[in-house]
């Protein structure tokens, strides 16, 4: 309600005065009710005296227009039980009409036997506080003013926040987690039913009840609160702070906490805030992944072992298998007798050298996943080993009718690694590229050197290609694709997944990109570091005072660099 100029009681003193004033000394009536007039008129509220009847003695402009009433119905004289009747038949008040004569009644009783306030809502949605006080005067009769205040504004205001506490109320009693206020000595302020659950109590005001000490009462171990008291203090705010607290019935249950620091405004603590969670399923989760991890990795390390234990194991026997059966296939001891044997020994051969096969790249896949793999570094000529791995294959494509190309730079870059290990890749991409290309089809191999100096060496085949999903499954061990054609072909399935390991020890990457029906592209990239303008015999190093002097096949200069006598790898990796 707006007030009075100098305050609400004065200013009803003030009239009071006034009223026994003009009752003294009639002649300064006019002035003094002109001027009362005057300031009347100037008020926002709806103004109006009445006498002991009570009747309408005076009324501001601002008391008809506040209800919507034009201002001939109000006249001096009129009860204050047909003013109210106006407001009722005109429909200005939400009452009924069966309801009004008890209501206007027992309203004008009440306000005539001691001071009253009551806030009215109008049909039309405004709310009004209608004030009505007793005015005595000096001969002791009674009068009455009323001060009708537009209070919507205000009402609204008053509605949009008990809707706004009851929608956050029902927020704060229904989330699944716990929300909580609580001071810095551990006494809870605040609580919602699912935190108080998560505690084990029946309701929050049995946890408000029953809490005084959160550090004692709650935590396992009381130092984690302290813990947190700190973190708050250096920080303002915890995130997933994790901490094992005790439940009303005596278990435990592990807490996530999302925490912040209340300050008042001198930045001393008044609370402590937030939101937790009841992590006990994840935790124990969590637990038994990391065992069941810990316990495939030493499943996986005893298997590695196991494999690179038994190199010797299962090479030996092999190998005597395989000097043997050839040993007969050439009847270097003289002929069998029956073509028949010399085709079983050939039969037996064969199916060795598969078996020797199978068994080395399982053991370096082995040796390769126990961190065992080490290379055997040196200046590898890469042409020579490119057409090494060719030759493998080309017999294979003939039979087939597959075109071989060869892009190779002339002279060809020189390659610092294991020139076993990296005739392995290359017979292993060549090889998948063979067997997997239907009769007529082509498989190219090319080697370059890209914008950023890497050097990419990559073989590309018209053949039944891999479909988008399954490119990351096809480079894990023992994996592969099943199709009509792949299913015709032997292999382990160890081929890319060991390339790409062998790769990776160089420093390098390896790609796959394929299209299924089309064919694919395997690409080996290896860093700047590891090559240089080749040929190999450019790179001819002479040691002399602790000094390699290696002439470049590629431009006329060359370069003088200290090395290790025992040491002919190029600087950059040599440093590593």
């Amino acid at each position: 309600m707006t007030q009075p100029p100098f305050g609400e009681d004065r200013f009803m003193a003030a009239l009071a005065r006034h009223r026994d004033a003009v009752e003294e000394t009639p002649e300064a009536a006019v002035t003094e009710n002109h001027l009362l007039h005057a300031a009347l008129d100037t008020m926002g509220e709806g103004f109006a005296v009445w006498d002991a009847g009570p009747n309408l003695v005076q009324f501001n402009r601002r008391l008809p227009d506040l209800f919507g009433l034009p201002a001939d119905l109000l006249r001096p004289g009129l009860p204050a039980k047909e003013f109210l009747g106006l407001l009722v038949s005109r429909g200005v008040l939400t009452i009924r009409a069966e309801e009004a004569s008890a209501w206007i009644n027992a309203y004008i009783d009440a306000s005539t036997r001691a001071d009253r306030k009551q806030e009215v809502r109008l049909t039309d949605g405004t709310w009004l506080n209608f004030d009505w006080r007793r005015l005595p005067s000096t001969d002791g009769s009674i009068g009455y003013v009323s001060v009708f205040t537009d209070i919507t504004v205000r009402k609204r205001a008053q509605i949009r926040l008990r809707q706004a506490e009851a929608k956050y109320r029902q927020i704060f009693d229904n989330v699944h987690e716990g929300i909580i206020q609580v001071t810095p000595e551990g006494r809870v302020l605040a609580i919602n039913r699912a935190g108080a659950a998560i505690f084990g109590f029946s309701s929050p005001e049995e946890m408000l009840a029953t809490v005084t000490r959160a550090g004692d009462q709650l935590y396992v171990n009381p130092e984690r609160r302290k813990e947190l008291l700190k973190h708050l203090e250096r920080h303002g705010l915890a995130r997933d702070f994790r901490s094992e607290m005790r439940r009303r019935d005596g278990n435990s249950v592990w807490v996530s906490k999302t925490l912040r620091r209340v300050t008042d405004e001198t930045g001393n603590l008044v609370m402590i805030e937030g939101m937790f969670r009841d992590v006990s399923l994840q935790r124990r989760n969590e637990q038994q992944l990391m065992l069941a991890k810990e316990q495939a990795e030493d499943a996986n390390r005893a298997k590695s072992d196991f494999l690179a234990n038994m190199s010797h194991e299962l090479r030996t026997p092999l190998n005597a298998i395989l000097g043997f059966s050839q040993v007969l296939m050439d009847e270097m001891m003289g002929p069998l007798g029956n073509a028949k044997y010399r085709e079983y020994c050939r039969d037996i051969v064969l199916s060795g050298e598969h078996l020797l096969a199978l068994i080395n790249d399982i053991l370096d896949m082995a040796k390769v996943e126990s961190g065992k793999m080490s290379l055997d570094e040196e200046w590898v000529d890469l042409n020579e080993s490119l057409e090494a791995a060719l030759l493998l294959v080309r017999e294979r494509a003939a039979s087939s009718r597959i075109t071989m190309t060869r892009k190779v730079p002339d002279p060809a870059p020189a390659l610092w690694g294991d020139m076993r290990r990296l005739r392995q890749v290359w017979i292993n991409l060549v090889s998948n590229a063979v067997k997997f290309t239907p009769q007529g089809g082509s498989v190219e191999l090319r080697c370059e050197i890209l914008a950023d100096g890497r050097l990419e060496i990559a073989v590309t085949d018209t053949g039944i290609g891999i479909a988008e999903e399954d490119i990351e499954r096809v480079q894990q061990p023992f994996s592969q694709v099943a199709n009509a054609l792949s299913r015709s072909h032997e292999g382990t399935g160890l081929g890319l997944s060991l390339s790409r390991s062998l790769v990776e020890l160089h420093g390098g990457e390896l790609f796959i990109e394929s299209r299924l029906g089309e064919g694919t592209t395997v690409s080996v990239t290896l860093p700047p570091e590891r090559h240089r303008p080749g040929p190999l015999a450019g790179l001819q190093n002479q040691f002399a005072g602790g000094f390699a002097i290696s002439e470049l096949a590629q431009g006329s200069g060359s370069f003088l660099q200290p090395v290790d006598a025992g040491d002919q790898r190029p600087t950059s990796l040599a440093a590593d």
